[in-house]
């Protein structure tokens, strides 16, 4: 297996799995009885995620630092919530974008 092909591997696998759990987020702000300032900012965040996260798929170049910042979005959020146990995973997430993005 070539460095190159695990890279594009990582890209298409990083990619289905943000785009997924993006728009789960998303589902899930929909079915919220409440709408309040958390909620336009998630379901902003959930849309923007899963649209750079379908670019990034084709083109890490373009949709790999929409994605880092809205890692950092959700990293604040978490952060703000009280939940900052949740941003080592955002971290890994961001550090697999960063290196398909470096390896083009």
């Amino acid at each position: 297996m070539t460095a190159k092909f695990s890279l594009r591997l990582l890209q298409i696998v990083l990619g289905v799995v943000l785009f997924l759990y993006s728009a789960e987020l998303v589902i899930e702000q929909l079915h919220t009885a409440h709408h309040s300032l958390t909620f336009v900012a998630l379901l902003i965040l959930g849309s923007v995620e899963a649209v750079a996260a379908l670019v990034f798929l084709f083109s890490a170049s373009r949709g790999g630092p929409v994605l880092l910042m809205t890692f950092a979005g959700a990293a604040l959020i978490h952060v703000l919530h009280g939940q900052a146990g949740h941003v080592g995973v955002l971290l890994i997430y961001a550090a697999a974008v960063t290196a398909v993005m470096s390896g083009r």
